[in-house]
């Protein structure tokens, strides 16, 4: 994904909560639900359908029918899902003085 494809998805995933979100008591609880909800949305974003092939040469990470992890470049007849690491590690912006 890249990060327009992501700003449109969050902003789908926001809206389809606040549908669907029950009612809170104060703006704190708001805002900690929906921080919890956009967490585990990007969590989940990541994560690829077994039918969807990955670019051959990127390290993944697959899980498996066992609910095991496993590091490669392909997919796996026990593969049920699957994530390019580099979108599972954070981004390392650090400042230079």
């Amino acid at each position: 994904m890249d990060k327009q494809q992501i700003k449109e998805a969050a902003e789908k995933a926001s809206e389809d909560y606040m549908e669907n979100a029950p009612i809170m008591s104060g703006p704190r609880g708001s805002y900690r639900k929906g921080f919890i909800a956009g967490a585990d949305w990007r969590i989940n974003s990541v994560w690829h359908d077994v039918n969807e092939e990955p670019i051959y040469w990127k390290l993944i990470i697959r899980k498996d029918i066992l609910g095991d992890y496993d590091l490669g470049c392909e997919l796996k007849h026990d593969t049920i899902s699957w994530a390019y690491l580099d979108d599972l590690v954070p981004e390392r912006k650090e400042e230079t003085k």
